[in-house]
């Protein structure tokens, strides 16, 4: 007869202090297969407890398939397969310790300014969704995103981008790397894609893991390069404001790329517009997409820069003949975009608050770049210094006169704490071209201070470098 001594003083109740008892026994083989275990009134008897105490926990041993219970006979000890321990086998290098380097200041380029995020705005909306629709559309999905979104942001495309595309056109997702997954599987992993260098080299990883093949393929100050695109069938380009150079595409170039894609079918431009929102002189740069009259330009973009990247809604607009295809073949995903954001999205755009947002923070942003831009100017190394590309987006480039290698600089800086970037960093394979005296210098999520305190240590840092 089992014997346990139960723990009146424990929070366990006693049905689980039975249960853990014979489950240890099992598998200790105190109990072994096919032993008879006492009968429930028999086992409560003797242990004093209630029937349903000692039922309770061997229909929990019963679903977990420790004990079978037999019809008018009982329950019995099920046999019982136990994990072989593995043996280890030591590595013969040791792992590494990831350390994150803490910065004073970091000038790096894929944050927003998070003081002036609408939280409350944001906030209330979503209480109102909650509370005014999403009961009826709690059950609903659609894998192309929610139909009503779909039309803000055709609305958005219109008005911003002179672009008319039907809501039908647009897919939904939770950031480029998920829209990025599904071109693949769209256009074919067999494809080669390029992307730009230096450029966001996270996409040609990317690429690359998905299981397609990528090259890289350079830049000269009007854009990509036709001579480098070569075998690749599929460019993924930044024509607006070239990331991270701040290049924007010729009209020429845009007609060569135009020409290029038209000339044979399964070629393709995915045109990413990531910051295209942030014009500071002059009137937006036309989409490519404005231009592609045979459905060979993918358009996309996202609510990273202009929102949150936390915020993880971003979109793509397939051609006709694409979209058919997706929709015949990939219709079973869901989108990756829970419906309450889609909902508090839709009605953030809808109210207009989207648009009151984007004109706070382009008049922001302008600020920000100002000042950092007249405190580099009028810092002791300010006439060592030329700025490129600041017209537009969250980052600009600072070419350096200087007879050391940029690499130089930057470790300075990093002693006192400040992180800057060398546009060599952006390359899959550095070398040493006249990009070398080039720095990427983010600013968009730095206060005025944060700017101003910068400036101040790399005048400490690189004051024996000029």
């Amino acid at each position: 007869m089992l014997t346990v001594f139960f723990d009146l003083s424990s929070k366990i109740p006693l049905y689980e202090q039975l249960y853990h008892y014979i489950k240890e026994a099992i598998e200790t083989k105190e109990l072994v297969a096919d032993e008879k275990l006492p009968s429930k009134r028999k086992l409560a008897v003797h242990l004093k407890i209630s029937v349903i105490t000692v039922e309770t926990a061997y229909n929990q041993l019963v679903a977990e398939g420790y004990i079978r219970s037999l019809p008018k006979s009982g329950f019995y000890v099920q046999p019982l397969v136990l994990l072989q321990p593995i043996r280890t086998i030591p590595k013969s290098i040791p792992d590494k310790e990831v350390k994150t380097e803490e910065y004073s200041v970091d000038f790096r380029t894929n944050r927003v300014d998070h003081s002036h995020f609408p939280y409350n705005r944001l906030a209330k909306i979503q209480r109102e969704v909650v509370l005014d629709q999403y009961q009826e559309l709690i059950n609903t999905s659609d894998y192309l995103g929610l139909r009503s979104l779909r039309e803000q942001i055709s609305s958005i495309l219109f008005e911003y981008r002179g672009i008319e595309v039907s809501p039908d056109s647009i897919v939904v997702g939770s950031g480029s790397e998920h829209l990025i997954s599904l071109l693949v599987l769209l256009l074919g992993r067999d494809k080669v894609y390029g992307v730009e260098e230096p450029g966001y080299l996270k996409n040609y990883r990317l690429y690359l893991d998905y299981g397609a093949k990528a090259k890289t393929i350079g830049l000269d100050d009007q854009g990509i390069v036709m001579n480098q695109i070569g075998n690749a069938q599929v460019l993924h380009v930044t024509p607006s404001h070239q990331f991270p150079k701040g290049i924007v595409t010729s009209i020429s170039r845009r007609m060569e790329l135009l020409n290029w894609v038209n000339q044979e079918e399964g070629r393709y431009i995915i045109e990413d517009d990531y910051d295209s929102e942030f014009r500071f002189s002059g009137i937006l740069i036309p989409a490519m997409k404005r231009l592609d009259s045979l459905g060979k330009v993918i358009y996309m973009n996202s609510f990273s820069k202009s929102i949150s990247s936390s915020f993880r809604v971003s979109f793509m607009v397939l051609p006709d003949h694409l979209m058919k295809e997706y929709q015949q073949s990939y219709s079973y995903f869901m989108c990756s975009v829970p419906i309450l954001t889609q909902l508090t999205l839709k009605r953030f755009i809808e109210t207009k608050e989207y648009e009151k947002h984007l004109n706070r923070m382009k008049n922001l942003y302008r600020t920000k770049r100002d000042y950092l831009i007249e405190c580099l100017k009028t810092s002791q190394f300010g006439s060592h210094i030329t700025i490129i590309g600041e017209e537009s987006g969250l980052h600009f480039l600072v070419q350096v006169q200087t007879r050391h290698p940029i690499q130089r600089l930057i470790d300075q800086a990093k002693q006192e704490k400040i992180r800057v970037y060398g546009l060599y960093e952006y390359c899959l394979e550095p070398n040493t071209s006249k990009e070398d005296n080039l720095m990427v210098l983010g600013y968009s999520h730095l206060s005025l201070e944060d700017m101003k305190f910068a400036v101040s240590c790399l005048e400490t840092a690189w004051k024996e470098l000029f």
